[in-house]
């Protein structure tokens, strides 16, 4: 991916819901409720235009590891459907 320009949040949830080698299950969402804190959402369980608009989806987050993420600007996703060690 080009340094200069950071993906958006429906082209990650797109990548991780289309692409066969990645279990979707494994995810969770990330997004901001105008709370004090962020809430998460199972991936499966988000609705694409939905009630969660994509401006309001933060991160990504596979186990304890943040694989997409706004704030931080972490863009982990090409290695995501990769053989382990192949990125």
């Amino acid at each position: 991916m080009s340094q200069d320009r950071f993906q958006t949040s429906r082209e990650v949830y797109h990548r991780i819901r289309w692409d066969p080698r990645i279990d979707a299950h494994d995810f969770v969402i990330g997004y901001d409720t105008h709370g004090e804190q962020l809430e998460e959402v199972g991936f499966t369980s988000f609705v694409p235009e939905g009630d969660i608009p994509w401006h309001r989806v933060w991160y990504f987050r596979r186990g304890h590891e943040r694989i997409w993420d706004r704030r931080e600007r972490v863009d982990r996703t090409a290695s995501l459907g990769a053989p382990d060690g192949v990125l």
